[in-house]
């Protein structure tokens, strides 16, 4: 999705929010704009004029804009925040949507740091353009009857406040290129440096003990220099830019000051006049400055609005039909070879597996056992040959009931900051307290969740930090199994249990009654199964 796009329709998601705010605006510009004028007359007819009653009645009449501007000042700013807000939300909805349906491929175009900085950083960019859009829209129209109001004045004044204007826009044609081109860069930067944070978060007590971690902190350091140093030749731009927009209406009521000075003295020009257009030019500043802020803002979005659209834009490379099928039917793969780029594709023996048979794949590291299940569970296809269920192939089948008939418990699971409960529901509130009980007893789990101080209110820790290897493989089996799905893939979830355990999660499994499909390279599994088929290695 372009930038133009993706910003459009959070125009329009923004609509109602964002048109009550601009109207908002309109009232803060038109106070704005009004006191110059207030106080201009009340100097020609109150002071000046030596007349008490006047001056009263313009300084009342003040007031009275000073609180209309604050009442339309608070209505702009609230509603625009909260369109942003709202807006915000549906967007993370939309890109959380987005990267749930993707396939394996499609996930690894992106990096995990890459990832969180385009869901927060890009996402929070956009939320305060959003929220900035009404005073963007209502500022360059202030800006614009600022000039016209200036050029009904004298003659002299209405030149140099008009002279502003190509000047103007020669410096708000310079910078906005930069600032995108800079922009973009830091955000690449901020992306390499989440990728590093990651690293040093996650992988350093892997390498702890071979001397990695140094690496590691040596990599966050290189990021972190480059984000600096690309953040601060975008504030070098933005400082610029920021400080020469202002400056030529500043300039411009310096030299009106002068002239309209001359005037004054000439009788030909009042001091309410002069000092109406004194105020009116330091209002253009405010407003240039304002505007080049705002417009600083559309650049950021722009740059948030691309890097999240290409995630928005990232389709999935397995699309599924539109077929359904019965849940109880056989579980085959034909003729399957997996092409894995320059290596040697892997070439899979046939496999027909019955409704509630236990298989047993064995077979040498990278003969293609967990490739195999990958197939069965349509986590991919094969190059060649087709996967099956029930006779319909997974291709062809809807993507949802194929994910609700198969459960593919992986090799390496992963757990959820939370609690063990949270972790096996996974939002699934439907799931009873005794289906939990079953399903950790099935996994023999149950003792050792119960044993806890909290039971199943027992947080795990970041990722599952605080459970051992054994008891995350059984909490994900657990997991698994709550799915209650006919077929199970099982990829060696017993490889870091002790043997007496793994005799009671095989018997459990047996007794489910479902299609067990069990990579694996333990002797006891082979053992429970039905069958063994054993996979060579892929030369």
């Amino acid at each position: 999705m372009r930038p133009a796009a993706l910003l459009g329709w959070a125009l329009r998601r923004s609509g109602p929010g964002v048109a009550a705010s601009w109207v908002g605006g309109l009232g803060y510009q038109g106070g704005l704009i009004l006191l110059p004028w207030c106080l201009g007359r009340a100097l020609d007819e109150g002071i000046t004029g030596g007349d008490r009653r006047a001056l009263l009645w313009w300084a009342g009449a003040t007031l009275a804009v000073s609180v209309a501007l604050t009442g339309a000042e608070f209505a702009m700013r609230w509603w625009a925040t909260l369109a942003g807000v709202r807006t915000g939300n549906a967007l993370l909805e939309r890109l959380a949507g987005r990267v749930l349906g993707w396939d394996a491929r499609a996930a690894h175009r992106f990096s995990a740091g890459d990832l969180v900085t385009r869901g927060t950083r890009d996402v929070e960019t956009l939320i305060v353009w959003l929220s900035t859009v009404p005073s963007l829209a209502s500022g360059v129209l202030g800006l614009v009857t600022v000039l016209v109001v200036v050029a009904t004045l004298e003659p002299v004044l209405a030149v140099v406040g008009l002279g502003t204007v190509p000047l103007l826009l020669a410096v708000n044609l310079w910078y906005p290129g930069r600032y995108e081109r800079a922009n973009s860069a830091l955000s690449a930067a901020h992306s390499a440096r989440a990728d590093a944070v990651e690293d040093l978060l996650s992988a350093s007590t892997a390498v702890r003990g071979l001397g990695g971690e140094a690496v590691l902190v040596r990599r966050h350091h290189a990021a972190s220099r480059t984000v600096r140093d690309r953040t601060l030749a975008l504030a070098r731009i933005a400082a610029s830019w920021a400080a020469h927009a202002p400056f030529v209406p500043w300039l411009a009521t310096a030299v009106g000051l002068a002239a309209g000075g001359l005037a004054v003295l000439d009788g030909r020009f009042s001091v309410g006049g002069l000092v109406a257009f004194a105020g009116w030019m330091t209002l253009l500043g405010r407003q240039v400055m304002m505007l080049t802020f705002r417009f600083n803002q559309l650049g950021d979005a722009w740059t948030a609005a691309g890097r999240i659209g290409s995630v928005l834009a990232a389709e999935p490379e397995l699309s599924g039909g539109g077929r359904g099928f019965d849940h109880t039917g056989n579980v085959r793969i034909v003729g399957a070879v997996v092409e894995r780029g320059e290596r040697a594709p892997i070439k899979l023996p046939d496999l027909d597996v019955k409704p509630g048979e236990f298989v047993a794949i064995t077979g040498p590291v990278g003969s293609g056992k967990s490739t195999l299940l990958r197939l069965l569970a349509r986590l991919e296809d094969p190059g060649e040959g087709h996967v099956s269920y029930s006779g319909t192939d997974l291709r062809e089948a809807r993507i949802e009931d194929v994910r609700s008939a198969i459960t593919l418990v992986g090799q390496r699971p992963l757990l959820l900051s939370g609690t063990i409960e949270d972790n096996l529901r996974l939002g699934r509130d439907h799931i009873t307290a005794g289906q939990l009980r079953a399903a950790c007893r099935t996994a023999a789990i149950l003792e050792f969740v119960e044993g806890l101080p909290d039971g199943f209110a027992t947080e795990v820790g970041e990722r599952g930090n605080t459970v051992s290897g054994g008891q995350l493989q059984r909490l994900a089996l657990a997991r698994g199994l709550l799915r209650g799905a006919q077929v199970l893939l099982l990829d060696d979830v017993t490889s870091a249990v002790d043997a007496r355990t793994e005799q009671r999660i095989l018997a459990g499994l047996r007794e489910l009654g479902v299609t067990v499909v069990f990579a694996t390279s333990r002797p006891a599994v082979a053992e429970h199964a039905d069958r063994v088929e054993e996979l060579v290695g892929n030369a």
